[in-house]
């Protein structure tokens, strides 16, 4: 009985260093959608091993990443508005 080739593939398009040793990689996937998957970069010998992480998660089609970049941009911009609201001007020390 021969074997049929069911094997999933993935093909990076993105990838982006969140930590020092650590990158958030989307691939397409061969089933269709994308995955976004957590890569962890082990140091042995002086070389990089990339070593990539259980718990990636599955997003069905281009909507889906869009709206995964929409909440991105929505936490930033929280963030962002935040750290401003905690600015005193009367810390100010270069007067």
């Amino acid at each position: 009985m021969a074997k049929s080739n069911n094997k999933v593939e993935y093909t990076e398009i993105a990838r982006a260093k969140v930590t020092k040793s650590r990158n958030i990689v989307i691939s397409t996937c061969s089933e269709g959608g994308f995955t976004i998957a957590q890569q962890f970069e082990a140091v042995e010998n002086g070389k990089i091993i990339p070593v990539f992480l259980k718990g990636a998660f599955h997003v069905d089609d281009l909507t889906g990443l869009y709206e995964l970049r929409d909440a991105i941009n929505l936490a930033i911009s929280k963030t962002e508005a935040d750290q401003e609201n905690d600015w005193d001007p009367t810390e100010e020390t270069d007067q």
